[in-house]
């Protein structure tokens, strides 16, 4: 469905992203995951063609984007916030929007404002955080999209109306094979929902893998020791997730048995070992020296 072909981007003489390659299939849930400026919004913007790569391209459907621009009636990106809903409602937004979107299913996005009791006249901008994510996702699914690209969209909402949105997200794919790329802070949501995460990473993408296979490389161990032995672990440049005294949590590469020898090596008391989460993985590449 979407390719992107060495993409590099740079902003105000920064390099922002590096040869960036990946593919992404038909009713696919793909994670985007970085720190803060790795760069995550600034794909979604390109693939969009709101920003214009220095080098690379992007095929739709085999068809190069930038020189076809009509594809992008398929593709929808969901910024953070959007600036040109903020003075319109549903339904002058729908009269707005169906000429430009002649797949635009009214029905559909009117059955969504009832299920989640959105009001078709109040103005986007007058809406909670909550609900304005939301109203994004229904006008971006009932354009009947093939791709959608979601930039933090349960960021900055309550427990209940996250799980509607995620729920929106899982149903949309299941029933129509819509492809989703979505980038969040929320790491429990990636890891529910998407079956393959890329992390970006000193301006690339420097690992691209299955969620399954992610926390499969991984294991979680509890430890506690006679003695402190927090510098020789930190030498050994094993994550530490935990540290109270005595007694650790650290993440190991299951395939690098060094580590593991060299633990037991240490005589714990105690070796628990435990399955891991998206967050600790996320923490142990991205952490920074100060987390070990």
């Amino acid at each position: 469905m979407l390719e992107v072909r060495n993409l590099s981007k740079k902003m105000n003489g920064e390099l922002i992203l590096s040869n960036i390659s990946f593919t992404i299939h038909a009713g696919e849930i793909f994670g985007l995951l970085g720190r803060n400026g790795s760069g995550k919004t600034t794909l979604l913007r390109l693939i969009e063609q709101v920003l214009i790569p220095d080098q690379g391209e992007i095929l739709f459907n085999e068809l190069p984007i930038a020189s076809n621009p009509e594809v992008k009636r398929k593709i929808i990106y969901v910024p953070i916030q959007n600036g040109f809903y903020e003075r319109y409602s549903y339904k002058q937004l729908i009269r707005i929007l169906k000429p430009m979107y002649p797949d635009f299913d009214v029905t559909y996005a009117n059955e969504l404002m009832n299920r989640y009791g959105l009001s078709e006249t109040r103005k986007y901008r007058d809406l909670s955080t909550g609900l304005k994510k939301q109203f994004a996702l229904i006008i971006a699914f009932a354009m009947r999209p093939d791709l959608i690209l979601l930039d933090e969209p349960t960021d900055g909402i309550d427990a209940v109306t996250r799980h509607d949105v995620l729920e929106l997200m899982i149903d949309e794919v299941a029933l129509r094979s819509t492809a989703i790329v979505i980038t969040s802070h929320r790491l429990e949501d990636i890891e529910r929902i998407c079956s393959r995460i890329a992390f970006l990473e000193d301006n690339t993408i420097s690992n691209l893998v299955d969620m399954e296979d992610v926390k499969g490389d991984y294991l979680k161990v509890q430890l506690a020791f006679e003695n402190d032995h927090h510098l020789q672990i930190r030498e050994k440049g094993i994550p530490i997730l935990d540290h109270t005294g005595v007694f650790y949590t650290v993440l190991l590469e299951k395939r690098n048995s060094g580590q593991r020898e060299w633990l037991q090596s240490l005589e714990p008391r105690v070796w628990n070992e435990l399955p891991v989460s998206l967050e600790e993985v996320f923490i142990a590449r991205f952490g920074g020296k100060r987390r070990w």
